[in-house]
């Protein structure tokens, strides 16, 4: 355990409770003074040490303004990262719950939240009481928390697992997000096991390039692993060896405990499928150990991408000791996941899915699956579109590849937020190179009757962007942040397209 995280640990014992909150702290509360992008906690320091019932502050090379009391000075902790002594101070304070529970960490850019559901669905097979936290939403047991962000910060984390273990759950299995890792929210976290899926273009916006976004990610596999071990855990790294970062991640780290998996049979793997089959119903494949069979992989899950989620939840069930039956069991037993191609049953012969693919990478793995799945005759319709005040280079590349997979276009809104959606779409429709391919409708909800309006039947419509989500963020000066949530669920809208469709 680091200087710091016994810092930490010792002040929490001592009675203090952490916050980053100025408004909360109550008496004997410690106050860290965290650097935002839009807000400063160092500027409330004066303030919180003047009130009597803050008993110390934190902060990152602070000097008490001049002239004020330098009795106060006793009271200011100075460290390297106020995040990262945060972090600590939030697991001492709700006593390190991760340590005696079976934790399972997913990151990379695409499949987080479909890898999370099948290894909940294997721990579940193999007797455990599962947590699970996430993009769709946190769950203790069978009981459903809305998600406030892929991961939480450090206290709501922590204090989540805590409320996990006290409601008898023995394993969790989280969803880790690059911004978790390079914002130290996660951190405390003693891991049983870490997975890797793959690393495409995605949020510039929060990082300069995709070189600190790898960083970002590889923390998980490095800092995070020395942390689980200080802690006597004997963590497990799962990385999917087809994808091009996966093999820069695993080609540093050498351990014992290092599961490379793919769908190509190959020996340089520990983990891969053999006689893999993928149609409409599903994936079937031979998952072979070091060369030796294991067990058949049956998933009613469709595309190549879920037989690489269904491998990465194979090889943390065997990293983990798991006989090669409960992981079948498991892995078979997840009949799908909200907003992950979701079907919307429909009484005009159409096959419409939903789905969360909202990154240009995502998009193709969608688009060029429903391509192999396709009988002779049905179009491919896509409805698509960009969020506002995030990466914008994405539009143009994300109407690029919905034009040149599919036979119709409808470009329209997702959740513009602050920005003009005008402009996010005009920026969508400058990468259609045929703009009579596409259809230009704003407002998302006529958008999806219009793609179900020219669809005929066995066409394939795919409704991408939001998945499971059952809101859009629009533009509102008087909203949090200037935004505020308005309810939308991309499922319900086109029911009720079909609906009306077929009433007509």
């Amino acid at each position: 355990m680091s200087a710091l995280s016994l810092m930490m640990q010792e002040l929490v014992v001592s009675g203090s409770e952490p916050f980053q909150d100025s408004r909360s702290i109550p008496l004997g509360g410690l106050f860290f003074a965290i650097r935002g992008t839009a807000n400063d906690g160092h500027q409330y320091v004066p303030e919180i040490l003047s009130r009597s019932d803050a008993r110390c502050v934190v902060a990152q090379d602070y000097q008490l303004p001049v002239g004020f009391d330098e009795s106060y000075e006793s009271r200011l902790i100075r460290v390297l990262d106020p995040r990262e002594a945060y972090a600590w101070a939030c697991a001492s304070f709700f006593r390190h719950p991760s340590r005696s529970l079976l934790m399972v960490g997913v990151t990379g850019t695409s499949g987080k939240t479909t890898t999370t559901y099948l290894i909940e669905s294997v721990l579940r097979a193999a007797g455990h009481r599962v947590g699970l936290i996430g993009t769709v939403n946190f769950r203790i047991g069978d009981r459903v928390i809305p998600s406030t962000h892929t991961t939480p910060g450090c206290r709501e984390l922590q204090q989540l697992l805590a409320e996990m273990k006290r409601e008898g759950c023995t394993a969790v299995v989280m969803e880790v997000s690059s911004h978790a890792l390079k914002q130290h929210r996660s951190l405390g976290i003693a891991f049983d096991a870490m997975v890797f899926t793959n690393l495409s273009r995605e949020h510039l916006d929060y990082h300069p390039d995709m070189e600190d976004y790898f960083q970002s990610k590889r923390l998980l596999f490095t800092r995070y692993f020395e942390d689980a071990k200080s802690a006597g855990k004997t963590p497990q790294l799962i990385i999917n060896g087809e994808d091009d970062y996966g093999q820069r991640l695993s080609s540093g780290l050498e351990s014992p405990s290092l599961w490379t998996f793919s769908l190509k049979d190959s020996g340089a793997h520990r983990v891969v499928a053999r006689s893999l089959e993928m149609s409409a119903d599903g994936i079937i494949a031979e998952v072979c150990h070091r060369g030796e069979p294991k067990f058949q992989l049956k998933t009613p899950l469709v595309a190549r991408f879920n037989a690489s989620n269904a491998m990465a939840a194979a090889t943390v069930g065997l990293s983990l000791g798991f006989s090669p039956e409960v992981v079948a069991a498991g892995i078979s037993s997840l009949s799908g996941v909200p907003g992950r191609l979701e079907k919307v049953s429909n009484p005009l012969g159409l096959t419409i899915l939903v789905d969360y693919a909202h990154k240009p990478d995502a998009l193709e793995k969608v688009l060029l699956t429903l391509r192999e799945l396709r009988r002779p005759g049905q179009r491919i319709i896509t409805v698509v579109g960009c969020g506002g005040d995030r990466d914008r280079t994405k539009r143009p590349v994300m109407g690029k590849i919905a034009e040149s997979l599919s036979d119709l276009v409808v470009v329209t809104s997702d959740n513009p937020r602050t920005e003009n959606p005008s402009q996010i779409i005009e920026q969508v429709v400058s990468g259609i190179a045929r703009r009579e391919r596409a259809i230009v409708e704003a407002d998302r909800r006529q958008a999806i009757f219009k793609a179900v309006r020219e669809a005929r039947p066995g066409d394939l419509v795919l409704i991408a962007g939001k998945g499971h989500e059952d809101y859009q963020i629009i533009a509102d000066p008087s909203g949090t942040g200037g935004v505020r949530k308005i309810p939308f669920d991309d499922r319900q809208v086109a029911s009720e397209a079909c609906q009306t469709r077929s009433e007509s």
